[in-house]
């Protein structure tokens, strides 16, 4: 209770400070320098109720953020960003960027590779993300990658390590990575996009692939279906997703999937998709940022209603696949009391085929500026 205490303390200090000083400007001889203040902490609690009736419950406070973002010589951007989680400190986005117009940027450092939805930050919509997309999306990795944008269309490109910047040791494997966005219809109202991503993966590191309770507060966390390790020559991966944006209804789907290839054995294979909704029931419209083709969180005031759907199939089951289907359900609603300050509130049913189920009810605060 003391350290909860003693966070909570620090984290209004810190929005004391985010408040006070968000962002600064430097003039130079070359142009000004502009630094935002940016930071993250969520506190999250919640009841899991398993099918033995084994009944847990718990209180979190994982996952503090703190970081700046520059802006600098008119065409140059970086970021830097850590983490407090389990205990340790470790980097999260360390990047510098450089465009060479309004429409296409260079970025080089440590960032997430043009895959999945995990580029949207920590739990998009939901208190955790869809295990589909924690299964297939990667980490962020140290690499490059051109990035282009316009109203009809996003192109990113990169070649990455196999490695993040905290790795240790020698990195010898490499992800190649690319996504397409393109906007059939864009207005102020209306959004109605479809997007395609492969991604290439050759390493040296033994593979498995497990999909995950999307619960927070599950200690060790709650592993549903996973394969055995895997010794693999490369890996392909693919996604093909769909949104659509009226008003204030939100529409997303996004189908995942990969093939592994195995020295002396069969090729693996498995598949995801999910699917969610989303209505403001008060509050303004969805929003969309057209630069990145991706939807950004909702306008203060704002109480909104989810719904998502997330099914995992490990097919794979000659590699020592345990039950190697999945199925979550997540209902969700979400109140932003302000730019700054939000909360989530989540009701999850998961379950492996023939085999345990679970429900699960779960909060989060948030609190980021």
């Amino acid at each position: 209770m003391k350290k909860t205490i003693k966070s909570l303390l620090l984290c209004g200090l810190v929005a004391l400070a985010s408040n006070a000083y968000a962002q600064v400007t430097i003039p130079t001889a070359s142009g000004d320098l502009k630094l935002r203040i940016m930071g993250r902490t969520n506190l999250d609690a919640g009841i899991f109720v398993g099918e033995d009736g084994n009944d847990r419950d718990g209180v979190a406070m994982n996952d503090t953020r703190l970081g700046v973002q520059a802006n600098f010589d008119e065409n140059y951007a970086a970021k830097i960003e850590i983490c407090f989680s389990d205990k340790a400190i470790s980097f999260r986005d360390l990047w510098v960027s450089y465009n060479l117009d309004t429409n296409k940027t260079l970025k080089f450092g440590n960032f997430f590779m043009p895959y999945g939805s995990k580029i949207l930050g920590l739990a998009y919509k939901f208190v955790e993300d869809a295990p589909v997309d924690y299964t297939f999306c990667p980490s962020r990795k140290v690499g490059f990658a051109y990035e282009y944008s316009s109203d009809f269309m996003n192109i990113t490109a990169g070649l990455f390590s196999d490695g993040n910047v905290d790795a240790r040791g020698t990195n010898k494997g490499y992800n190649i990575s690319a996504k397409t966005v393109v906007r059939p219809v864009l207005t102020e109202e209306k959004v109605l996009h479809f997007g395609a991503a492969p991604l290439f993966t050759k390493s040296h590191n033994a593979i498995s692939i497990k999909g995950i309770a999307p619960v927070t507060f599950a200690t060790p966390q709650q592993t549903v279906v996973s394969s055995a390790a895997m010794d693999a020559k490369s890996q392909f991966r693919y996604e093909v997703e769909a949104l659509y944006i009226n008003k204030r209804f939100l529409w997303e789907t996004h189908f995942m999937g990969t093939k592994i290839d195995l020295y002396g054995a069969e090729n693996y294979k498995a598949m995801g998709v999910f699917t969610q909704m989303s209505w403001h029931l008060i509050g303004t419209q969805q929003k969309y940022n057209k630069k990145t083709g991706l939807v950004a969180n909702a306008a203060p005031k704002t109480l909104e209603l989810l719904m998502r759907a997330d099914y995992l199939d490990l097919v794979g089951v000659k590699h020592g696949t345990t039950d190697g289907e999945q199925l979550d359900l997540t209902l969700g609603l979400n109140y932003f009391f302000s730019k700054y300050l939000n909360f989530k509130f989540n009701y999850v049913y998961a379950a492996k085929k023939n085999a345990d189920h679970f429900n699960a009810i779960q909060g989060r605060l948030q609190f980021s500026f």
